[in-house]
């Protein structure tokens, strides 16, 4: 019968490794040759400690121990059947990696997350770009729905022409679908994005034709001004000024300034001419409402109202001749003030002869 380990370290036989150790730490400080010396009883029971520590700590030794302590033998431990325990044993070991081999895993990580992150990027980029470019393309051809749905599926965070896609969308909204406010909407998104001069410029320009159709005049024409100072070609804006400066704040004046700048820029701008006539005409300047005119007769025929202006024009410089031609002209044309001039002012006086009407005219 083997000695009793268990004894020899006075536990228990259901004692766990810790409370192995615990026993044998002990015992050992103890029986510790350095503290007892010359003493062989207490270097022989140091050693027999040291043995039966060495045998139930390891589990192998501490399993064949136990099986030959309670039978009195234990069956020899194969090198062949001792590997699988072993090699299991040594797969539940936690696996440790070395620093270099952290800092490239997690390197690897990153750099796995960044390639993602990017191609989303490009990803969602192409796709916006795509869908605005196809929302440009339905625009230019008036397919102005689907463009529209086009515009708005391209409004991601990548987009670099999201505030133009709003400037399109509040364009169609107001032009298209008359829904002022929805337009005022996305004028207000399009601020919003820090857009180019270019593009600020209209949509000062396109919030100032809204607040000029709901009649807040004043606003109007410094939202007009405003996308002249950004844009100063944008001929539309300054007609706009002409415009609200002739019919809605009687400054025929500076209305002359802005349509004389629009007739030097683009010499076949035919409003611009028939504001000219307009303003020259309150402002008593016969002469030139007569030459804004027929600067604008050079580009246009078929305008009753410009007919008419020479006429009233030519009437004022008592030049009865110019002025019944031009009012038989406005009369062909269908201009029913000009039919009642003709008959009260050209018929009467001296016995005026109303001018042959052209070949095919009433």
């Amino acid at each position: 019968m083997p000695q009793d380990f268990y004894k020899i370290l006075g536990i228990g036989y259901n004692a766990n490794r810790k409370a192995i150790q615990k026993a044998f730490h002990k015992l050992a400080k103890e029986l510790h040759p350095d503290r007892n010396p010359q003493n062989k009883s207490a270097e022989e029971k140091f050693k027999l400690v040291s043995e039966a520590y060495k045998t139930l700590s390891h589990p192998v030794k501490k399993s064949q121990y136990d099986l030959k302590l309670r039978y009195g033998y234990a069956p020899p431990v194969k090198s062949k059947s001792a590997r699988p325990y072993t090699r299991a044993r040594m797969d539940r070991r936690p696996k440790t990696f070395s620093r270099r081999a952290h800092i490239l895993g997690g390197f690897s990580i990153v750099i796995i997350v960044i390639v993602v992150l990017f191609a989303s990027f490009f990803l969602i980029r192409y796709n916006s770009q795509y869908n605005f470019h196809r929302g440009l393309s339905n625009y230019q051809n008036q397919r102005f729905s689907a463009a529209y749905f086009n515009f708005k599926q391209s409004l991601s965070p990548f987009n670099p022409y999201k505030a133009a896609a709003h400037l399109l969308m509040a364009d169609i909204c107001y032009n298209q679908q008359r829904n002022l406010p929805m337009a005022s909407d996305h004028i207000t998104k399009a601020f919003a994005e820090n857009p180019s001069d270019s593009i600020q410029g209209r949509l000062y320009y396109l919030q100032g034709q809204i607040n000029h159709k709901t009649g807040r005049y004043p606003e109007a024409y410094q939202l007009f001004e405003q996308s002249l100072a950004l844009i100063p070609t944008l001929d539309s804006a300054r007609y706009q000024l002409g415009e609200m400066d002739s019919f809605i704040f009687d400054r025929y004046q500076k209305a002359v300034e802005h349509y004389q700048i629009l007739t030097d820029h683009n010499r076949n701008y035919f409003d611009a001419y028939m504001g000219l006539a307009y303003c020259h005409l309150k402002l008593e300047n016969y002469p030139l409402v007569i030459k804004s005119i027929d600067s604008g007769l050079a580009l246009r025929q078929d305008v009753a109202m410009a007919h008419y202006l020479k006429a009233l024009a030519a009437q004022s410089l008592e030049d009865v001749g110019l002025a019944c031609t031009s009012y038989r002209q406005a009369s062909d044309l269908g201009f029913q003030a000009a039919k009642d001039s003709l008959y009260t002012y050209c018929t009467s006086g001296g016995g005026f002869a109303l001018p042959e009407p052209a070949a095919g005219g009433s």
